[in-house]
């Protein structure tokens, strides 16, 4: 458990890049233990996790207090479709491997917003708002 005094109460966090979905870029292998197949992230999501997850916490330490809020804007490089709600997961999971969230379950995020703010080619980003709702 986290001491008090590592709990923070309200957080904005900006990643500087493109947000790739990891749920529209799985691939296919086959276990070479048991020969079963199973989907996993590519390795550009991976990166992208792993990108993000510094980004964060070069930006902020500590944990928000469950219950929270968490509300993105993201800037696109370009029109391509892209779905929010896939990028906002790849966000939640990154907030959750950076230690800034305990869980992206219901009983530690209570609201999500997500906002197509607009597009910015040469500074495509999201900006992260975390509000804590705890005691």
């Amino acid at each position: 458990m986290n001491k008090k005094s590592d709990i923070i109460r309200e957080v904005s966090l900006v990643y500087r890049g493109v947000i790739y979905s990891k749920k529209n870029s799985k691939r296919i292998i086959r276990n070479r233990y048991t020969g079963r197949m199973s989907l996993i992230s590519s390795d550009r999501a991976r990166m992208n996790e792993a990108d993000m997850i510094k980004q964060f916490r070069i930006q902020k330490s500590g944990t928000m207090q469950s219950p929270c809020e968490v509300s993105i804007k993201l800037y696109e490089p370009d029109w391509h479709r892209r779905d929010l709600d896939n990028q906002a997961t790849a966000i939640l999971d990154a907030l959750v491997g950076a230690g800034i969230l305990v869980d992206d379950g219901i009983k530690d995020v209570v609201k999500i917003t997500v906002n197509l703010a607009g597009v910015d080619k040469k500074e495509p980003r999201s900006e992260i708002s975390i509000l804590s709702k705890g005691v």
